[in-house]
């Protein structure tokens, strides 16, 4: 759970002698001071579903321990007389101008600002062609012409690639299952029937056969895994045509808010739909890349147990760059796992973001910002934090990396008149 809690001043609290749980006139109870009033008449329907943050609950409540929950309802009470119940439920001091200052010194207690991970949308398109069935040294499962799909087992076959894709993205501990509850997984397998001629007209099975066949969600370890457990290598490799049908798909229903990226593992060169040979291929699925960039989605490239030139050009045009950028490439399992690990890892945003209320960033490190209990160190680059602007905090350095492994708990303090209540 995420807690940005905007605290009095220290003198303030000592002069006064107040109790931070009183009921007492001029004392404002606030959230951890009170018990939930879930379960009691009129409690608000949301309480008790699950949820992630704040933004996960319905009207009247907020996010604690995993569950939907309320402290106080409008008109209650429970807030005593100088505080008032906002509408997540929690309760907050009332001041003339809207925002928190020290103008009322009878007021006594910690105000709780709520705060949302930016999380991640990524849509994961991976080539199933029947190049795919091979190991990393390039022997297939059986021995014969070709690469067969059935007969004598190879003896020197190691682990197929679509298999180790598969494992390293939703096997016991695969990337998606470890970091599904912090980012939002898609997939989307393509290929192209094998046949030549193809007996379809152009674009009538251009790409994936399913389309995008698991939306960007959070927790989509297991749709993932059954889409991948369905599914076989076969056939070419349409790869403009696949940018082009997540494209068009993510236009026409965009997902929630939060950076958008593609992770595009193939490998082979494309041979799309339409039979236009190898030169068009190339630049249809480049100009796809690029049309991705210019709406906003950059992509990412993984060659598996592949490295060519138009690697590195799709991997230039989804970085928006016209030569340099990063392009992943892996000749074994292990590489293969790593690989995903850093596009995927890198990814996951490090800020956090204030969502009913803002911060005076003049005074942003005289606050405390605590990751697992530890206390970070304000403008610190190895390890520390800083204030973006007044809605958002970044956490730097080895912070940021424990951030990223979605187990972390983080805790901000803030002088209360340092922070405007929303």
């Amino acid at each position: 759970m995420i807690r940005m809690l905007a605290a009095l001043t220290a003198v303030a609290v000592l002069a006064l002698g107040c109790q931070s749980s009183g009921s007492e006139e001029g004392t404002v109870r606030v959230r951890d001071d009170l018990p939930s009033i879930c379960g009691e008449d009129g409690a608000p329907q949301a309480c008790g579903e699950s949820c992630l943050s704040d933004s996960g609950c319905g009207e009247g409540t907020f996010c604690e321990n995993g569950a939907c929950t309320a402290v106080c309802a409008p008109g209650g009470g429970q807030c005593g007389i100088t505080g008032e119940c906002i509408g997540n439920g929690r309760c907050v001091p009332v001041f003339g101008d809207g925002g928190v200052s020290m103008g009322d010194s009878s007021v006594c207690g910690e105000l709780e600002v709520s705060t949302d991970r930016v999380i991640p949308n990524i849509m994961i398109i991976v080539d199933r062609s029947g190049s795919m069935q091979r190991d990393f040294d390039g022997d297939c499962p059986f021995t014969g012409n070709g690469c067969p799909t059935s007969g004598t087992p190879n003896p020197d076959f190691d682990e197929e690639r679509w298999g180790a894709v598969e494992d390293a993205l939703v096997g016991m501990n695969g990337l998606v299952r470890r970091l599904d509850s912090i980012a939002r997984f898609g997939l989307t397998l393509y290929w192209k029937p094998g046949e030549d001629p193809p007996s379809m007209s152009d674009g009538q099975m251009c790409a994936s056969t399913d389309g995008v066949a698991i939306t960007q969600n959070l927790d989509n370890a297991d749709s993932i895994a059954a889409r991948f457990s369905a599914n076989d290598p076969d056939g070419y490799t349409p790869t403009a045509e696949a940018i082009e049908a997540v494209t068009d798909s993510l236009d026409a229903s965009p997902p929630p808010a939060g950076p958008t990226l593609y992770l595009l593992a193939t490998d082979g060169l494309p041979n799309g739909c339409d039979q236009d040979g190898e030169n068009v291929d190339r630049n249809n699925s480049v100009g796809a890349v690029e049309r991705a960039f210019a709406a906003g989605t950059e992509t990412f490239v993984l060659g598996v147990n592949f490295d060519d030139d138009h690697l590195q050009d799709l991997a230039n045009a989804g970085q928006g760059v016209g030569a340099g950028a990063r392009l992943w490439t892996a000749d074994s399992v292990s590489e293969l796992q790593t690989a995903l690990e850093q596009i995927v890892v890198q990814n996951i945003p490090c800020t956090v973001s204030l969502t009913d209320g803002i911060i005076d960033t003049s005074r942003a490190c005289e606050g405390r910002v605590l990751l697992d209990d530890e206390l970070l160190t304000c403008d610190d680059n190895e390890r520390g934090w800083r204030a973006i602007d007044g809605r958002t905090i970044e956490l730097t350095g080895s912070a940021c990396r424990d951030w990223r492994s979605g187990d972390a708990d983080l805790e901000a303090v803030f002088p209360c008149d340092a922070v405007i209540v929303q």
